[in-house]
């Protein structure tokens, strides 16, 4: 986004915060200055992130900006709340869900964070119709709802050929827990075998990787056979996986947006995912471009893939409508959008800095 925003000709300053420094850093990546501040390793949630949005607010409030555009609505969002200048939020997640299935005093935190948020904030976008309800049921004003992009090279020219048998799926996940729900896939995993053979499944991201919480639950429950646990991967590598994989499948039973559902689609693979999993049903255009299923009952998850596994002109009609629907979400059609709010949040700021018989 940052990328897009600059070669529009803006000029952009990214503040962010790293755990590999301990003071403050600048740095230029092209024409974007860059300001880092440091994080802490342990105990942030204690005093709910105050040195994190502290160091934020010092960072916004060293350089001369029209407007600050703060994601998620935790220390970044606070941080450039408390600013001088004025701040678009945008809402990227939805804390009542995380802690939902996330029942730990850390996420308690975040919900309190996020309540201090949006009853701070003025101007607020969401990444999709699902946060966007949400945020009407409990904030006055407007919400825009502006998705989630990707770069235009993370987007295959053409859909991949579907007429190969399937013999590879593929699930990308942040880490394993309740709501990612790994656990169904792996669960309906035996009977899709059963049902197509020699198919192997591979899974990538956080708590999936070799001796992670993944593969040990998998070897508790005899599950892990045809399974690869490959664990955390660069985003680049994660598209390159995906191009050598037939069907993604994505088990979660709750996303604000979900990303890697975009991904895939973006590389043509026909995707099984949750009908009522937040954000994904409008994301896959309510199945129009992907195959939706109850993620919370393996068998339903297993019917959906063997379904598209052994319907080739299924699966070719859905990879070439999830590379069509995919490519709205390119960052040269997502940004516009969001240069509007910014003018509109910088003419606001004006307005209110002159107020009718003040001087200007």
């Amino acid at each position: 986004m940052v990328a897009e925003l600059a070669s529009r000709g803006h000029d952009v300053t990214l503040v962010t915060l790293s755990l590999e420094i301990d003071r403050p850093v600048h740095s230029r990546i092209g024409t974007v200055d860059v300001l880092t501040g440091p994080y802490r390793h342990r105990h942030r949630a204690r005093d709910a992130f105050r040195r994190e949005r502290e160091a934020v607010r010092t960072l916004l409030d060293s350089v001369d900006v029209d407007v600050v555009h703060a994601h998620w609505t935790y220390e970044f969002a606070l941080g450039a709340l408390s600013g001088r200048h004025p701040a678009l939020v945008t809402v990227r997640d939805w804390a009542p869900a995380i802690l939902r299935h996330q029942p730990d005093a850390y996420r308690m935190v975040r919900l309190a964070m996020q309540g201090r948020c949006l009853a701070k904030a003025r101007h607020l976008t969401a990444v999709s119709p699902y946060i966007g309800d949400r945020l009407r049921r409990w904030c006055r004003g407007r919400t825009t709802v502006v998705p989630n992009g990707l770069p235009t090279s993370a987007f295959r020219l053409e859909p991949p050929r579907t007429h190969q048998p399937v013999r590879h799926l593929l699930s990308v996940s942040s880490g394993f827990s309740k709501g990612k729900n790994t656990s169904a896939l792996l669960r309906a995993f035996p009977a899709i075998r059963d049902e197509l053979g020699d198919v192997e499944l591979t899974l990538i991201g956080g708590g999936h990787g070799p001796g992670g919480q993944a593969e040990r639950w998998a070897l508790s429950h005899g599950l892990a056979d045809g399974v690869t646990f490959v664990g955390a991967m660069p985003a680049e590598q994660v598209l390159a996986a995906m191009d050598t994989a037939d069907v993604f499948v994505a088990p979660t039973l709750e996303e604000s947006f979900g990303m890697t559902v975009l991904e895939a689609m973006a590389r043509g693979l026909p995707v099984v995912a949750g009908r009522s999993s937040g954000a994904v049903p409008w994301l896959l255009d309510l199945g129009r471009a992907g195959e939706l299923v109850d993620v919370r009952r393996p068998k339903s998850i297993s019917q959906g893939v063997v379904r598209l596994a052994k319907n080739a002109d299924l699966r070719a009609q859905l990879s070439q409508q999830a590379l069509a629907r995919a490519r709205l979400f390119a960052w040269p059609n997502v940004v516009p959008a969001y240069e509007a709010e910014y003018e509109q949040v910088a003419r606001r700021a004006s307005a209110l800095r002159v107020l009718p018989g003040q001087p200007n």
